[in-house]
């Protein structure tokens, strides 16, 4: 971790601390605000879900595919870090 300062968000905290299990891929969502990784090492989703949707389907969230590679969408909003 970093050193402390006090200019860090908790957005940007979280950022820094929580690592995605996959790498990157086509999908606006890893650019979403919304958007919510699978974390390293968790055992839980099936293999192909690389993350939630917070905003989509609430409070059942829509869960994002790796092979659906998603390029635009209605609820799209630009993270803040």
């Amino acid at each position: 971790m970093t050193e402390k300062n006090p200019e860090v968000t908790p957005e940007a905290f979280l950022a820094d601390l929580m690592t995605p299990e996959y790498e990157r891929t086509g999908h606006i969502c890893w650019d979403c605000d919304h958007f919510k990784p699978v974390q390293k090492g968790s055992q839980f989703p099936p293999a192909d879900t690389i993350g939630w949707c917070m905003k989509i389907h609430w409070p059942f969230y829509q869960v994002i595919t790796d092979f659906n590679v998603v390029k635009k969408c209605f609820v799209f909003e630009e993270k803040k870090i």
